[in-house]
């Protein structure tokens, strides 16, 4: 999986040093991991990369959210089957309806 770190940075001609100052980081090897894939980045650097190149989360990590969505697709049947099993009661049919909402919205974006 690669995410769109390292592009995005590139694109601004900002240093790996210059996010790792701004990030108070002493050393850049944690976050050259993240920029090649090769270590999952942590919520702030995350955070950090949404703010400084205005761009959206799920637009950095576009390859880790599809394949998220797949996995998530892939599971939601046999969930359903095991839910629709389970005595009616209100809690199991919430439960039924937001993952078949879900299914819907992943079914559009995959």
């Amino acid at each position: 999986m690669q995410n769109l770190l390292r592009t995005y940075r590139k694109k601004t001609e900002l240093s790996i040093e210059d996010v790792c100052h701004l990030l108070s980081m002493q050393d850049c090897s944690t976050l050259s991991r993240c920029e090649r894939g090769l270590r999952k980045p942590n919520l702030e650097i995350i955070f950090t990369y949404h703010l400084l190149f205005d761009v959206s989360i799920e637009k950095l990590f576009e390859s880790e959210m599809k394949y998220t969505f797949r996995k998530i697709d892939k599971n939601i049947d046999p969930l359903l089957e095991e839910l629709q099993k389970q005595n009616s009661t209100r809690k199991v049919e919430a439960r039924i309806l937001f993952l078949r909402a879900l299914k819907e919205l992943i079914d559009k974006r995959i």
